[in-house]
């Protein structure tokens, strides 16, 4: 055989090895495309769950913004044990979670400064649905006199604070108070997580004879600027979460000199 008809041979074999090669990949880049066109088919989360936790007084319970603050854990039932995802609670005591999958979960509230719930309860989540929830908090605290500049332009406030009974049915007991602070900082969202610490004390520690005593609480330094500080107290009890039960926010405006 020449040369040149063995080239040609050569040439054959593989130009129909490199076609089976082709086809072969064009066939499972096609069914990697179904596959993902099938999965993109999957609805995307449309439903909405919002509420609010209150009080014993069905007042806004008073929280901290953040990671560090309470949750809404759920568990989507259907699951042999399913596992839990948290909804962040606003400072002022709402939730919302607007692309969550329409199902039937169990929901409580978790981690915060309040007396564990006993149970969960089950919402079937449609559309859009409201889960408010009410809870023990484990202290009542109350401005005495509402903060205020003083004339070296500290900020000072008397407060006091009150221990909550805990749910007949719970069987559980009044924890041992722990410490108190005063938190100031330049936006609405001051707590324990977001607080100017140059200006402010260590907490302090309390006791369960302070309960129902006005307390007074004044900032470490003068404030550093003319304007408006937004300020806070929380007292927090001896428990595994050591989260404040707070006061309200209240706006001081400082000038100085």
């Amino acid at each position: 055989m020449s040369l040149s008809n063995r080239i040609l041979i050569i040439n054959l074999i593989l130009n129909t090895t490199m076609k089976k090669l082709i086809y072969t990949l064009g066939i499972m880049i096609l069914l990697v495309s179904l596959s993902s066109c099938e999965t993109d088919n999957y609805s995307a989360p449309d439903a909405t769950v919002s509420g609010k936790i209150l009080d014993h007084e069905n007042n806004p319970m008073q929280l901290e913004q953040g990671g560090t603050g309470m949750v809404i854990r759920m568990f989507e039932e259907g699951f042999t044990t399913p596992t839990p995802f948290d909804l962040n609670v606003m400072q002022d005591g709402t939730y919302i979670n607007n692309k969550i999958f329409a199902a039937k979960y169990k929901m409580i509230p978790a981690f915060g400064p309040f007396y564990n719930l006993s149970d969960t309860i089950t919402v079937d989540i449609k559309g859009f649905v409201t889960v408010d929830f009410k809870v023990t908090p484990y202290l009542k605290v109350e401005w005495v006199t509402p903060p205020y500049a003083t004339a070296d332009g500290k900020i000072e406030t008397k407060f006091k604070f009150t221990r909550i009974q805990p749910p007949a049915e719970s069987n559980q007991k009044m924890p041992n108070l722990l410490d108190y602070q005063l938190f100031i900082g330049l936006t609405q969202y001051v707590g324990n997580n977001n607080f100017d610490n140059l200006v402010v004390n260590p907490a302090v520690s309390a006791t369960n004879a302070m309960e129902g005593q006005t307390l007074t609480i004044t900032s470490k330094t003068a404030m550093r600027f003319s304007r408006d500080y937004y300020v806070r107290v929380g007292v927090r009890v001896n428990d595994a979460n050591k989260k404040y039960n707070y006061t309200d926010i209240k706006v001081v405006s400082v000038k100085l000199p």
